[in-house]
């Protein structure tokens, strides 16, 4: 297990007192809800728009999300039009990683903030974004760690996990270089986590792997190495559905980050 703790002290460091928490989605539009991160990222950058942590759903279609490294070959291009043409979303994120689930009960978590801090690592990022996670499954009554966990989708060291199994996913993209509207490139850090609030795993599980036999990748992962948050909260919000679900976590998370950041 790797330390998800940093000091209260570098919240401000890393987290601008004017940041805004904002729930903000595309339920119509699976890419373009993926790709506001960007957008936003880039006006934070230039000084356009306040540093964000913000909440959102996948959007309505099912599906998978991957990473440009994911489609970057002819036989993969050729695995998400197959894929799509079947009636599931596959989305282009801009973080690295392995494809993930897109669709109702999936909530996500972006940390959109300048890049001003060259001595700052991505482990910082990391522990910003795991750390008040595992807090607040705390409040839920969940321990939580974070590790590596083999079989797992887009696994990483930094996932967030109960039971030994995963909940949360995390990745993260630097862009440009020190934000400000004096470089010529300015740049931003974006810190992602995917959090299953509610959703079939084994199903999910067949999709990514579906996609990667197309792809003709030999990458496969286990339904057995994940779990959700209903599944591990079973009465929480039992009488919502799964998108109601996600939005109410996230607008409880919201609360919280503002709370544990001062905002």
């Amino acid at each position: 297990m790797i330390s998800s703790k940093i000091p209260p002290e570098m919240y401000r460091e890393l987290v601008p007192e004017n940041t805004v928490v904002l729930f903000m989605e595309d339920l119509e539009n699976g890419q373009h809800n993926i790709d506001l991160d960007g957008e936003i990222g880039q006006q934070v950058a230039r000084q356009q728009h306040p540093p964000v942590i913000r909440l959102w759903r996948s959007a309505n279609q099912t599906g998978i999300a991957v990473s440009r490294k994911d489609v970057a070959t002819p036989a993969a291009k050729e695995a998400q039009r197959i894929i799509m043409e079947e009636g599931l979303d596959v989305v282009v994120r801009q973080t690295g990683g392995t494809a993930v689930p897109q669709g109702p009960g999936v909530l996500h978590i972006s940390f959109l903030l300048p890049r001003v801090h060259e001595s700052r690592t991505t482990d910082d990022y990391y522990r910003l974004l795991c750390g008040p996670l595992i807090d607040y499954f705390g409040t839920l009554g969940l321990e939580a760690e974070t590790g590596a966990l083999q079989g797992s989708y887009c696994d990483g060291t930094y996932n967030v996990l109960i039971g030994h199994k995963k909940l949360v996913g995390t990745a993260q993209a630097w862009r440009g270089g020190l934000a400000g509207i004096s470089s010529r490139h300015p740049g931003y850090i974006l810190a992602h986590a995917n959090l299953v609030v509610e959703y079939d795993l084994v199903l999910a599980t067949r999709r990514i792997n579906h996609f990667y036999e197309l792809a003709q990748e030999t990458y496969r992962v286990n339904e057995n190495a994940s779990t959700s948050l209903q599944l591990e909260c079973p009465g929480l919000y039992q009488e919502l559905t799964a998108a109601e679900k996600a939005r109410q976590v996230g607008l409880d998370l919201a609360a919280y980050y503002r709370s544990i950041f001062m905002l």
